[in-house]
């Protein structure tokens, strides 16, 4: 059986379109994460901030106690259903240079994957589900 997107997903961390850049980005730093999808209040993904908005942000010296994650986030992000297997993230990732995935049920927002957590349980020593091709050829941990 593959890994799936809700084994390894992080819990919910988001923001709002609302939320100052400078709190969005200490929220991504407290949390140890490249980026945080921005939610709606019907906890659906409206886009994502990550760490080159923000430092897009700082080289244009705008006032990140000012803008709004809304302001800067790239819209319209690719998100991954929760049964979406772990080597179907890692192509998403690969091909297009993501750092985290927003994970959906029913197109609401329940968590993220990121390369690190995916990385993670890859050399955790009691991961033994993760598909054989996938182990050997990008892990090496078969």
């Amino acid at each position: 059986m593959a890994l799936r997107a809700k084994q390894i997903m992080s819990e919910r961390i988001s923001v709002g379109p609302d939320t100052s850049v400078k709190d969005a980005a200490r929220k991504m730093m407290s949390f140890g994460q490249p980026g945080l999808p921005v939610v709606n209040d019907k906890m659906e993904v409206v886009g994502i901030l990550s760490e080159f908005n923000v430092l897009g942000a700082i080289r244009e010296g705008m006032n990140l106690s000012t803008i709004t994650a809304a302001r800067i986030m790239t819209t319209n992000p690719a998100t991954a259903d929760i049964d979406t297997a772990a080597e179907d993230l890692i192509q998403m990732m690969l091909l297009n240079n993501y750092t985290f995935i927003p994970i959906v049920n029913k197109d609401r927002y329940v968590g993220m994957v990121s390369r690190h957590a995916i990385m993670n349980a890859c050399v955790s020593p009691d991961y033994n589900t993760f598909a054989f091709s996938v182990q050997k050829e990008l892990c090496a941990c078969a």
